[in-house]
């Protein structure tokens, strides 16, 4: 007999919730050892090596066209570039589908495309702008990302419009040519960007990641609490940013309900609850005035405290959880 690693998992969160007997588990352990068989050390150094190789491979293709920029004719690099994409394609249709090799190479494609991209905005100077290039190239990588139902696919799928967002809220006339980024409109795209993309893999997930898990969402979570943090701390300062409160106590309380009660996540519980304290914080420090000895005291115990009962009350869940996944 051979625990799977869901029922390892599921044996050791009813060990950690206190559901189970020493004696239990000590049968259960009896019955087949609770550490990884070879061949599941075997599937992640697997997924390891293919993945970080590509990696490896399409910042090695970068940086040869940077350093050989001058010594290298433009067709020589379009066809270098071309031959990376080509060969990455071939790599994909010669493995099995959905397999790490096809989602490692796939992941090669999209880096590839992005390379060629910007060899064609350098070679000929199309004057587009450098937003355009990175939208371009979050389309162009979109079917490979489909393909693939890879989460690293999708990270860089993500990391690439969130560039092309940010590239083109400055520079951009649809957006009336924002002077700076720190701006509550400019905050608020960003972040109204990275919450379309939480919703499309909460709904979506299983279809757009082969695997169940959730590393794209908390990406998007990221994307959409971290900019609402900057625009709430900065309206306990400044009048423009005020609205920026609203937004984040809203965002910050339906988040909460729907990571508490409905999905439970803990790492997006954890970031909203990290952010509220920093919010708090700031508004604290503006109504304290926090240059004195006491009121930069009273900020450090606050925050000592806050972080103290969240980290309890998410570990709290954490076992809750387990125990729960564990009995289900």
């Amino acid at each position: 007999m051979r625990w799977t690693f869901a029922q390892r998992a599921q044996i050791l969160g009813l060990a950690e919730a206190a559901a189970l007997t020493p004696a239990q588990f000590g049968q259960a352990v009896a019955q087949a050892p609770m550490q990884p068989e070879p061949r599941e050390w075997l599937r992640t150094f697997d997924r390891l090596l293919a993945f970080g190789g590509a990696l490896l491979l399409g910042a090695a293709l970068v940086f040869f066209f940077a350093y050989n920029w001058d010594a290298l004719h433009r067709f020589a690099k379009f066809g270098l570039a071309a031959t990376a994409l080509v060969a990455c394609g071939l790599v994909a249709l010669w493995a099995r589908p959905r397999d790490v090799a096809f989602r490692a190479a796939l992941l090669g494609a999209c880096i590839a495309t992005g390379a060629l991209l910007a060899l064609i905005g350098q070679a000929y100077q199309t004057g587009a702008d450098v937003w355009e290039l990175f939208a371009a190239w979050a389309v162009l990588m979109l079917p490979f990302a489909l393909l693939s139902r890879s989460s690293a696919c999708w990270a860089l799928w993500l990391v690439v419009v969130n560039a092309a967002m940010l590239r083109a809220l400055p520079q951009s006339a649809v957006w009336g040519y924002i002077d700076s980024l720190f701006h509550l409109r400019s905050l608020l795209a960003i972040a109204g960007l990275n919450l379309l993309v939480l919703l499309m893999f909460e709904a979506f997930g299983r279809v757009l990641v082969g695997e169940p898990r959730r590393w794209i969402p908390r990406l998007a979570a990221i994307g959409v609490v971290a900019p609402l943090c900057v625009a709430a701390v900065a309206g306990w300062f400044e009048t423009a940013f005020r609205p920026g409160l609203v937004v984040f106590a809203a965002a910050a309380l339906v988040g909460a309900i729907v990571y508490r009660a409905l999905r439970q996540d803990i790492a997006i519980l954890a970031l909203l609850s990290y952010a509220t304290i920093a919010v708090l914080t700031a508004g604290l420090a503006e109504l304290l005035d926090g240059r004195s000895f006491l009121a930069l005291n009273g900020l450090g115990l606050f925050v000592i405290f806050t972080s103290a009962a969240a980290g309890l009350w998410l570990m709290r869940l954490h076992r809750e959880g387990r125990g729960e996944e564990a009995t289900s």
